[in-house]
């Protein structure tokens, strides 16, 4: 571990030395959110819930659900489920905002059960997937993981502001890098050489590398798009205006 030195001063030392990385064993930075080290998909149907108030619901308060995409284990050592969220791959517990909704935990359908945290099988697999690939920070931008999507998650894309027009894309799959962000890939059709297009296909492209990049929506709600649904529809155009 390398030595720590005092800040200059009249500056603050951002430093948390209680919290380390769990692979660099250095103390993260205070205002810099943990990056995703390792990513395991979700296959058993657990949802992230949440409510339109903060704090433990009350009897008769409405819940909603959205499917967990995947796992994710950080290098502070936490494990935390991810959604695909407006315009962004959204860690379960940043969920935390009034026009948004307050993320409550997860609900495992299959034995009807709430948890609080992270399953613990979920950890006990992304940390010994972490420790047989022995990660180590860098600062080149290269793929660790390429996960295929498994929720039905599908890309918006419009040159309107107001989604006036727009054309939807099926998000193919979802890859790691090693700065810790997590791109979204769809198929660029006039790139395809051969079918059928598998994981680091060369005709795959970032969501985040085009200019008319909108947003994400799960399956249930791309449904309702193909099918013109009206009140989904006002809500599109509204989208951008707000």
């Amino acid at each position: 571990m390398s030595k720590s030195r005092q800040s200059p001063k009249g500056q603050h030392d951002t430093t948390d030395t209680k919290v380390v990385d769990l692979f660099t064993g250095k103390p993260l930075q205070s205002g810099h959110a943990p990056r995703i080290v390792r990513l395991a998909p979700e296959l058993d149907g657990f949802e992230a819930l949440y409510s339109d108030t903060h704090g433990t619901p009350v009897a008769g308060q409405e819940v909603f659900s959205v499917n967990v995409l995947f796992w994710a284990l950080l290098s502070d050592g936490k494990v935390v489920g991810l959604i695909p969220w407006y315009d962004t791959l959204l860690r379960c517990p940043d969920l935390n905002h009034p026009e948004t909704g307050f993320f409550i935990g997860y609900f495992d359908p299959g034995i009807d059960d709430y948890l609080t945290c992270a399953p613990e099988h979920k950890r006990a697999e992304l940390l010994a997937a972490a420790n047989y690939f022995s990660f180590e920070a860098s600062q080149e931008r290269v793929i660790l993981q390429e996960l295929p999507d498994t929720c039905g998650t599908h890309a918006i894309f419009s040159r309107h502001e107001n989604l006036e027009n727009f054309t939807m894309s099926e998000v193919f799959s979802w890859r790691l890098l090693s700065d810790g962000t997590v791109q979204a890939m769809v198929i660029d059709l006039h790139e395809v050489k051969t079918w059928p297009v598998l994981l680091g296909d060369q005709s795959l492209r970032g969501c985040d590398e085009t200019d008319d990049f909108r947003c994400f929506f799960q399956y249930r709600i791309a449904v309702k798009i193909k099918q013109q649904d009206e009140e989904l529809q006002a809500i599109l155009q509204s989208f951008n205006e707000t």
